[in-house]
């Protein structure tokens, strides 16, 4: 699974490893980031790309479908 685009302005959430207090931030920060300051613990932490990858994947149904884009429906007559 790709780092999606369509998560870019989409507020994401990351369990610190070392405290668990949460972190969210846009798409876009976690493409970019690899390491903050937990505002829980103060411990520098890492993310990895697996990491980002699993972010990703879990909020991948937050992610919309871009203007235009067909939506995948089946059509039944009568």
């Amino acid at each position: 699974m790709c780092l999606s685009q369509r998560l870019s302005s989409v507020g994401l959430t990351f369990l610190c490893p070392q405290c668990n207090f949460t972190v969210i931030k846009n798409g876009s920060w976690f493409r970019g980031v690899s390491r903050y300051r937990c505002d829980g613990c103060g411990r520098e932490i890492r993310i990895t790309y697996p990491d980002k990858i699993a972010i990703f994947h879990k909020h991948a149904h937050l992610a919309t479908r871009p203007p235009g884009a067909l939506e995948s429906r089946s059509v039944h007559s009568g």
